[in-house]
């Protein structure tokens, strides 16, 4: 029955897919910006630009919801995967405008990777949403969410050695505290793209 509905469910598939390419674009546009925080408004517009292309995708998700029959999956974990990408955008939209709230004028190496890791993730997860559709292999979606989990736990060690390495060596208390509020946004951008894989291992686990 769920594969024979498959063909009318495209959409929702196309809308997915839509939305985990946003989250790559503004992962990768959050990631240009730290390399190169002298300039930083132009990426920062991109960026917002990027969220609100994918607070349009989530209203299209909620209104196909709407007028579907047949989801392709129970309409809470369709809820749960796209507001799940939405929060990542939101969350890089936030990291990009504290950059330029703060005027940080230089971030260290490991904000830098801290934002290459969210990168990463954000494309195992678009290879992951993009097997949703024929879910032809299971295990190798599986694995997928598997590297974003292993991503996140590279991330806490860059976290945790890049406050100490703060605290230790950072003199300007006012640079101290927007470095550690970057680090933190950086850090939790990981956390969210582990709620998505964990979002699409349920669908996984139940469709696949």
């Amino acid at each position: 029955m769920r594969r024979a509905l498959r063909p009318r469910d495209k959409r929702f598939f196309a809308l997915f897919n839509r939305h985990a390419e946003l989250c790559v674009a503004g992962l990768r546009a959050l990631t240009q910006l730290l390399a190169n925080v002298k300039d930083p408004d132009g990426r920062v517009r991109d960026i917002e630009a990027i969220e609100k292309r994918g607070d349009s995708v989530v209203d299209e998700v909620r209104s196909a919801l709407e007028r579907a029959l047949f989801p392709p999956f129970a309409r809470v974990l369709v809820f749960e995967l796209v507001n799940g990408m939405d929060d990542v955008l939101d969350l890089t939209e936030d990291a990009a405008q504290s950059v330029h709230l703060y005027h940080i004028t230089h971030v260290t190496a490991d904000a830098v990777r801290l934002a290459e890791l969210a990168l990463d993730s954000a494309l195992k997860l678009q290879s992951a949403i993009a097997a949703l559709e024929r879910m032809s292999s299971p295990r190798a979606i599986l694995a997928l969410c598997a590297e974003v989990d292993s991503i996140e736990a590279q991330a806490d060690h860059v976290m945790r050695a890049a406050m100490s390495k703060l605290f230790r060596e950072e003199p300007d208390a006012r640079q101290l505290v927007k470095l550690k509020a970057i680090y933190e946004v950086l850090e939790s951008l990981t956390d969210k793209c582990k709620d998505v894989a964990n979002r699409v291992e349920s669908i996984v686990l139940k469709y696949g």
